[in-house]
């Protein structure tokens, strides 16, 4: 702790910091990388953001490069930072991306020391942004062209601005949060429901819940970052929803996963087929006339259609994926040595979590503390009926770094 206080006492030193992660994270994406990608399997773009990037820039339109048809299956937020970095650099690709993400787990580590202080002081600010700044997981998804990084990045900035609203309400700090929310949704549609919830939570105790006038900004601001995007997808497909497509594939292969699970337990890509097989064998009638985005839509509808009935005919097997999930959330990777790797990094953080939370569970005057732990907790729990993979997990690890690091906060603090 007196090396910690010695470090913290130094200015400017998240920048330090910072530089030391983007450092990492640089050296890690562009020469570890490289030499890992074949014999690890570690595909550079698996869900085609990149072709949407593409089609951003190129075409002016959010559509698979070279495809000008409309897409409508993923968020715009991750697609539209490829396309900047692409127009920036006329074209750099993948490296211009990789690049702005090693410059995103920078700024995440000052981030992490700036919401750790408010939390608790700046000793352990250090603690909590140096783990961030060395974490394998963290740095394994700058190199890759996934969402993570900037999911990470969101989820911690969402936490930061709810901690500092609590820590000074104003109608800018609401805003602020309102206009996270309204870009995590952009980014992926699984934060839907935080817009409704975020506010919510705001308004309750322990310690006092805000005004409903900024509780009331915050769930304003969010849904109108999103309501145009809403507009475009429904005139674009007929429904209105931040993202349209894929929702019922994740769902229908989360089932899959169970199902299969003691065929190649532990392995996404040995996984994977077989559950592309278990779709592709459901016949689907699909109208001649419909265009490709329609039929991807129409397909897409009946794989949700089918996984949700099995769900309701089969309560147990329902039961059954949820509990799985409560453990795969934290392991499941795409080979079984990968998920061993992930388990040892990632188990640990959950137990020192917990009881970090359990030693807490009388602190109220602290309330920005329970209602990170209560979005943690949702995320988490979003994941449980549909899909539970370890890469999903990683956002969650700064935020849970930040209040494991309060169990070696003063007495004084954490009273």
């Amino acid at each position: 702790m007196k090396i910690l206080a010695r470090l913290g006492a130094i200015n400017g030193i998240q920048w330090y910091i910072a530089l030391i992660a983007s450092s990492l994270s640089l050296i890690f994406t562009f020469v570890v990388y490289p030499m890992l990608a074949n014999s690890s399997h570690a595909v550079l773009d698996p869900d085609w953001h990149g072709p949407l990037g593409f089609g951003i820039w190129k075409l002016h339109s959010f559509s698979y490069y070279p495809s000008s048809e409309p897409a409508s299956a993923r968020g715009p937020l991750y697609p539209a930072l490829i396309a900047g970095m692409l127009a920036v650099t006329n074209g750099w690709w993948p490296y211009s991306v990789q690049l702005a993400q090693c410059v995103i787990f920078g700024l995440l580590c000052a981030l992490v020391f700036s919401i750790t202080k408010v939390l608790w002081n700046r000793s352990l600010a250090v603690l909590a942004c140096g783990l961030c700044a060395i974490h394998p997981f963290l740095i394994w998804y700058t190199s890759r062209i996934w969402i993570e990084t900037l999911m990470i990045f969101l989820f911690t900035a969402l936490i930061g601005s709810i901690v500092h609203l609590k820590q000074r309400p104003t109608y800018w700090r609401a805003l602020l949060v309102g206009l996270i929310l309204g870009l995590s949704v952009l980014a992926k549609s699984i934060y839907l429901p935080f817009l409704v919830l975020t506010p919510l939570l705001l308004l309750l105790p322990p310690g006092g819940g805000l005004r409903p006038a900024l509780a009331a900004i915050v769930l304003v601001s969010g849904f109108l970052v999103v309501t145009p995007w809403i507009i475009r997808n429904g005139r674009v497909t007929g429904i209105y929803a931040p993202v349209v497509g894929g929702s019922g594939f994740t769902l229908h292969q989360g089932n899959d996963f169970i199902e299969d699970f003691r065929s190649v337990p532990f392995s996404i890509s040995g996984l994977f087929p077989l559950s592309v097989a278990r779709m592709k064998a459901e016949p689907v009638m699909l109208p001649p006339t419909a265009t490709r985005l329609q039929r991807q839509n129409l397909l897409d509808a009946a794989w949700g259609r089918s996984a949700i009935a099995k769900l309701m005919h089969s309560p147990g097997f329902l039961l059954k994926k949820i509990t799985c999930n409560l453990f795969l959330f934290w392991t499941f990777s795409d080979t079984a040595i990968k998920s061993i790797c992930v388990a040892a990094l990632q188990l640990p953080l959950v137990t020192l979590f917990a009881i970090s939370l359990l030693l807490r569970r009388r602190q109220i005057n602290n309330d920005a503390l329970w209602i990170c732990a209560a979005l943690i907790a949702l995320f988490y729990c979003a994941h449980l009926p549909t899909l539970a993979l370890a890469r999903y997990s990683v956002v969650l690890v700064p935020s849970m770094l930040m209040i494991c690091v309060g169990i070696w906060a003063p007495k004084s603090i954490r009273a």
